[in-house]
């Protein structure tokens, strides 16, 4: 009885331990990349800086519509211009200084072309809290 009394308490603490990381899990991806790798798109920090990049592998437009959805479900969105990369084409936006933060949680973040269709994939990343 008591061996199982500590199995069921270690699995307790366990489980509680995993729950930050199963909660971080279960959201949006934070890179992706076209099957043919013609279309890349990223949310990731660089030398501590949020970044939010699209790469093309030729200019299929010039410009799109960024939106970013804060924890509170409040949706921002801003104009960019595609320019040349060397042997490809994209733009890389700083995240605080085109959108506004809205505190710690969940953000989502989606490219759209003027014409209104979705570029890639919706992607995300966290605001851990402080």
């Amino acid at each position: 009885m008591v061996g199982r009394i500590v199995a069921v308490s270690i699995v307790t603490v366990l489980a509680a331990a995993m729950l930050p990381s199963i909660a971080i899990a279960d959201h949006r991806p934070t890179v992706y990349c076209s099957p043919s790798g013609d279309v890349c798109q990223s949310t990731r920090k660089v030398d501590g800086v949020r970044i939010l990049r699209i790469t093309l592998a030729a200019k299929y437009f010039g410009r799109y519509d960024l939106c970013v959805t804060d924890p509170d479900d409040e949706r921002t969105c801003d104009r960019f211009r595609i320019r040349e990369r060397g042997a490809a084409f994209g733009s890389s936006v700083q995240w605080r200084r085109h959108f506004p933060r809205g505190g710690p949680g969940r953000y989502e973040v989606r490219w759209r072309m003027l014409e209104g269709g979705r570029i890639g994939r919706l992607l995300g990343f966290h605001i851990p809290m402080v």
